[in-house]
């Protein structure tokens, strides 16, 4: 019984170190050339409001950020809505972790 609690501390543990610094987005993913003109080469944005409730942007990096086909994104003035999971660094690269599209209403 006491190996079975000491696991399970562990694992717990572990969880919750695998989690730290991630941080949980919503806005609208964006073409970083085409629609927002920050970038020399395409590739997805991240559009949201920032903590200051001024809108801010992060590029989205890793294999998560593929989710999202850019041939929906990479035409002016079009995005997808979406909740973003992932590690948002000082410069405003966000590494994604988990990308959920929201449906319609």
């Amino acid at each position: 019984m006491k190996y079975l609690k000491m696991t399970a501390l562990a694992l717990g543990l572990s969880a919750t170190v695998a989690f730290a610094g991630e941080t949980t987005l919503e806005g609208k993913i964006q073409c970083q050339k085409c629609t927002l003109k920050k970038a020399k080469k395409c590739g997805p944005a991240l559009v949201y409001k920032g903590k200051d409730g001024k809108e801010a942007i992060a590029f989205l990096t890793g294999d998560g950020a593929k989710s999202v086909k850019h041939g929906r994104i990479c035409k002016p003035n079009t995005s997808v809505a979406v909740k973003v999971t992932g590690k948002l660094d000082e410069i405003g690269n966000l590494t994604v972790a988990k990308l959920t599209e929201k449906k319609d209403k």
